[in-house]
């Protein structure tokens, strides 16, 4: 059997891989050896248990996580991994499509749109409807119509955006997007669901054909994309997830942390797999994760354990101000270095972006090499959607929507003008933008139609010719002949845009490096227009890529939620402060402290050695100062395992949030004299205080409120009832 060697698991994981038949649920913790787990399971259904690799479906989140599960599987089989369908929910939906679409009406060569697509298209379809574009923003729209092909109730909900107006705006988009045969990104999943409702003899086509289902990061899922798993599973029922409700940090993308609860409802004879033992830190670490998240109700218990060493203590360092935070932060990571330790080992990870200036400032002052770790995405620049939509021409000329990107870039005194009459001629005899370039119409000057002609002439050329020379021939032929390259070198001789002129050729020489990577993946045979295709599909269901950590040695910063899937050696978790982390929003709802609290957890288990919580007494964030208790989330770690420094005292309790704790102490007594006020107090509300100014109710406990009051005073905990209370 392969090189699936079982020594190397520990029991749980080989139970894990070795259940075949029904229902599996594997619980697991953080850098507990999943997608080990994951990888080895695939490997033994199609080498010891004789699964055809084409029946499996295994689905994860993102492309990386895609393609590292891919390489693992290779290096176990003995055979060709062939026909397996690994990859993310978005691109196994691109995948059904271009099989079935053609139920739903639309052709098999859908053209995939982004969000800014989407947006452009909004924007397009309110100017025709002679909606003002500047009171009623085309973005928010689109967030709207894309959360409505979700769940169609959220049209009749009260929004900025009229009723009536949105609704006519929904229809219009989504007629638009049919007709000129487009899907966005929403509809890769809602029209497979569609598919697999309205068209029964599709869904069991696929029921039949996907013997195994595995979903990695199963508590990630929206309702969408559980749906379309337990349709898919629920014949066969041999699904198998992977997840961790502790993990769960992206309710704000529409996870729902609610759907491993349903799992087990829909699948009551599922088995359940504790992977508890981590691999990746140290046993202090772990301890004081196990105590934060147990706070947390309505979880499936379970505690990690390792046997890498207990490690130092967890360090907190509380500083007079956050320009002092700062420094210490880069005292340390110095001090590290100067003793061999590389940058590389090393996070600052903060609750929100804007918390990044301060330890930016120094390290940039320092000259600590440093990366700011975030999500900016190399295919949504301009010039390489540009040249996407002239690939896009190349393999189907009557792509009107790459065809009205691209028809005057460079400029080619083609106006908007032309384009509009074109759109009208094409919409009234029912043709394609392209065509109506062929068909000569006396509808521009000559002058006009002869720069229209020439377009075409280029886009025909190099359409012809595709499969006569190398893709990468094409590429360099279209950048030369459409003028794009010659416009950008015209733009470099200028001084002002000589910098952005070389980063634009630069990135458009970096997109030939991916034709190349992506040819190389591919069957020879394959003709070069399919091959075209299919790297187009595939750049379409790219996400927002994340700035991938090279071989270059520097300290990396990014927010709590951008660490996730990734370790170091020491971590510096800033900013612990009451209304910061856990946010001010998030004090309003216990499930959303829960949220923040498995951040919390999620950002603890990064680390394999060394954790350090920082904080301040005084911060100057968002234009003013602010004073704010410490974190409740320090509270909760045990005194054993955390050592105290600068101002940080030894605290038992979080007492302001610990309701338990304050419904023990008895209430003190009324000053003599003190009439309790009648108004009803709830959190939310705007108070003001006859010493303290104007605040805001962030809590309340039986007679308490903690309020936040602007700098320089910070919180405090006060009779809710006091007479100098008033609510504003």
């Amino acid at each position: 059997m392969g090189n699936i060697i079982f020594d190397k698991l520990n029991d749980q994981q080989v139970k894990a891989v070795k259940i075949v038949n029904g229902p599996v649920m594997a619980v697991a913790g953080a850098g507990s050896g999943k997608t080990r787990v994951l990888t080895n399971r695939v490997a033994y259904l199609v080498d010891e248990i004789g699964v055809p690799s084409n029946r499996i479906l295994a689905i994860t989140f993102t492309n990386r996580a895609a393609e590292e599960m891919r390489n693992r599987i290779f290096r176990l089989i003995d055979q060709p991994l062939t026909g397996i369908w690994l990859s993310t929910f978005h691109a196994m939906g691109a995948k059904i499509l271009r099989y079935d679409i053609s139920h739903l009406g639309y052709g098999h060569d859908f053209q995939i749109i982004d969000d800014d697509d989407s947006i452009v298209v909004v924007k397009t379809i309110m100017k025709k409807l002679d909606y003002d574009v500047k009171k009623f923003s085309p973005k928010a729209i689109a967030n709207l119509i894309e959360a409505a092909k979700a769940d169609e109730n959220i049209l009749t909900l009260n929004h900025m955006i009229p009723r009536d107006m949105l609704n006519i705006i929904f229809d219009e988009y989504q007629k638009f997007l049919k007709d000129n045969n487009l899907v966005d990104f929403q509809d890769l999943l809602v029209l497979v669901l569609h598919l697999f409702r309205q068209f029964p003899v599709v869904l069991e086509k696929y029921q039949d054909w996907f013997q195994y289902i595995l979903v990695d990061e199963f508590q990630d899922t929206n309702d969408l994309q559980y749906e379309i798993v337990y349709l898919l599973a629920k014949k066969h029922r041999n699904l198998f997830i992977v997840g961790d409700e502790d993990q769960s940090i992206y309710a704000f993308r529409g996870a729902n942390i609610q759907n491993i609860k349903k799992f087990m409802t829909d699948f009551p004879e599922h088995q359940k797999i504790i992977l508890n033992q981590n691999y990746r830190s140290k046993t202090t670490i772990l301890d004081a994760a196990n105590a934060v998240i147990k706070h947390n109700r309505n979880r499936i218990p379970k505690d990690l354990f390792s046997t890498l060493g207990t490690g130092d203590k967890i360090i907190h360092f509380k500083a007079e101000s956050d320009d002092e935070e700062a420094y210490f932060i880069y005292n340390k990571i110095k001090q590290l270095s100067k003793a061999g330790f590389p940058f590389r080992d090393i996070a600052i990870f903060y609750r929100n972006n804007a918390m990044s200036r301060k330890f930016e400032d120094i390290l940039l002052k320092y000259n600590i090499p440093h990366k700011v770790i975030g999500n900016i995405s190399f295919y949504k620049r301009k010039e390489i959607k540009d040249i996407i939509a002239y690939l896009h021409l190349l393999v189907n000329r009557g792509d009107d929507y790459a065809f009205s990107r691209v028809y005057n870039e460079p400029r080619r005194g083609i106006g908007e003008m032309t384009f509009e009459r074109m759109t009208e001629y094409a919409k009234e005899h029912n043709l394609k933008l392209m065509d109506v370039i062929e068909a000569d119409v006396d509808l521009f000057s000559k002058a006009t139609m002869e720069r229209l002609k020439v377009f075409k002439k280029i886009v025909d050329e190099l359409h012809d010719n595709i499969e006569t020379v190398n893709l990468l021939v094409t590429y360099d032929n279209l950048l030369e002949k459409s003028g794009y390259l010659g416009m950008l070198k015209a733009d470099g001789i200028q001084g002002e845009k000589q910098l952005e002129a070389e980063r634009r050729i630069d990135n458009l020489n970096e997109f030939k490096t991916v034709i190349l990577e992506k040819i190389k993946e591919y069957d020879p045979s394959v003709s070069n227009t399919e091959k075209l295709i299919q790297i187009l599909t595939e750049l379409a269901l790219r996400e927002e890529a994340e700035a991938a950590l090279n071989d270059e040695d520097y300290v990396s910063l990014m927010t709590m939620h951008s660490a996730k899937g990734l370790e170091f050696r020491l971590v510096f978790l800033t900013c612990f402060e009451q209304t910061l982390f856990p946010s001010n929003q998030s004090l309003m709802e216990q499930t959303d402290i829960e949220e923040e609290r498995r951040l919390f957890y999620v950002a603890l288990t990064r680390a394999k050695d060394q954790v350090v919580i920082t904080n301040a007494k005084s911060r100057f964030m968002y234009g003013h100062y602010q004073e704010n208790l410490d974190s409740e989330f320090i509270s909760e770690i045990d005194e054993l395992l955390i050592e105290h420094m600068g101002l940080a005292k030894p605290r038992k309790k979080f007492a302001a949030w610990d309701s338990a704790e304050v419904a023990s102490k008895p209430v003190p007594a009324a000053p003599l004299g003190y009439v309790p006020t009648q108004i009803e107090l709830v959190i939310g509300d705007k108070v003001s205080h006859q010493v303290f100014g104007e605040g805001i109710i962030v809590m309340i406990d039986q007679a308490r409120a903690t309020i936040a009051f602007k700098a320089p005073v910070g919180i405090k905990i006060l009779m809710k009832d006091h007479p100098s209370i008033k609510k504003v």
